[in-house]
């Protein structure tokens, strides 16, 4: 991780972040991310889950750092997401945020920091790459010029707007599109929990019937794209982790197509909490659809929350499933 990488680097160049300095980091998830740094730090971080941890810690954190107060900065960290559109675009902020200073990229091999540190020579003078831990940590001079890292959105043929890094950024997710299909004529208010970009909420809008939609996205990114795909007045746009959210009243409906990875590891126990918190949400009468991969051990929590639960058709790929009437709507 970057903490040893940073330890290891300063036995041989001594001290690489002056005493004082101002430091972003991009892309930390929790304190220990931030381990060996002193001074006055400000974490960008656009994932509800991991901002409550930081934030719980007394991390200072941001969704955006350009025009942050505490700005400009005088050292950028960069710690490597999984997708390289996202890992670009996140060094090209940092050279925006740090207009004079040094910044520094670091991550595993299995996020292709090799791929990401071998390009980025051709634009800047990097340093020779740290290797420890199953990863690298390399760091430049500012200003530096990388404006072809920046991403500038991208629009999908059915003219949804995505960005790098979201889920589903190059096309429609089809788990998602095969739930949309399938839903019947629905009424009344409804959860969309887990909304990303807003596909399935855009399904939803299609019915006069339903009188309000809440999605409900952890990932601030994808939130702030469920406005422009979705310019509908009876959407409400909620940053928050869909595990715990609340909704101001009981719901009618409950769609979603609940993640199963957390920061590119797998992790079942994700959906099983978004089955469990869609229940606390729902009225007495209330509806579940939901959508799967077909291996994810999903049937048990289904039974426990739900009096009813049936597999409607899907595909050999993914399972759809209808619920009705919690077991659990203590709120």
């Amino acid at each position: 991780m970057f903490s040893d990488r940073y330890s290891f680097a300063q036995r041989d160049g001594g001290d690489l972040i002056p005493d004082g300095a101002t430091c972003v980091v991009f892309n930390a998830t929790d304190s220990s991310d931030l381990s060996g740094l002193s001074g006055d730090i400000t974490v960008v971080q656009g994932f509800a889950p991991f901002v409550d941890q930081l934030s719980a810690a007394g991390v200072r954190v941001t969704q955006q750092a350009q025009g942050h107060a505490q700005g400009p900065f005088d050292v950028g960290i960069v710690l490597l997401p999984k997708s390289k559109k996202q890992a670009r675009d996140l060094i090209y902020q940092a050279t925006q945020v740090v207009p004079e200073g040094t910044v520094f990229v670091d991550g595993q091999k299995t996020d292709g920091i090799d791929s990401i540190l071998k390009d980025l020579k051709k634009h800047v003078d990097l340093s020779a790459p740290v290797s420890k831990a199953h990863g690298k940590l390399a760091w430049f001079s500012t200003p530096a010029q990388v404006s072809d890292y920046a991403d500038t959105g991208m629009l999908l043929p059915q003219g949804f707007a995505t960005s790098a890094g979201v889920f589903s950024a190059d096309g429609i997710d089809p788990a998602s599109q095969l739930l949309a299909e399938m839903l019947p004529p629905l009424r009344g208010v409804v959860a969309d929990l887990g909304a990303g970009w807003g596909y399935l909420t855009h399904a939803l809008c299609n019915s006069p019937a339903i009188t309000q939609v809440f999605a409900v996205e952890a990932d601030f990114a994808s939130q702030q794209l469920i406005a422009k795909n979705v310019p509908d007045d009876r959407v409400v746009s909620v940053w928050a982790d869909a595990t715990g959210w609340r909704s101001p009243k009981p719901v009618d409906v409950v769609v979603m197509n609940p993640p199963f990875h957390i920061a590119g590891r797998a992790d079942p126990a994700v959906g099983q909490a978004f089955i469990r918190n869609a229940a606390a949400n729902l009225s007495p009468q209330g509806q579940l659809f939901m959508v799967a991969n077909r291996h994810l051990p999903y049937e048990s929590v289904l039974e426990a929350s739900f009096q009813s639960v049936q597999e409607l058709t899907g595909t050999p790929q993914f399972k759809v499933y209808h619920a009705a009437r919690p077991k659990r709507t203590k709120r």
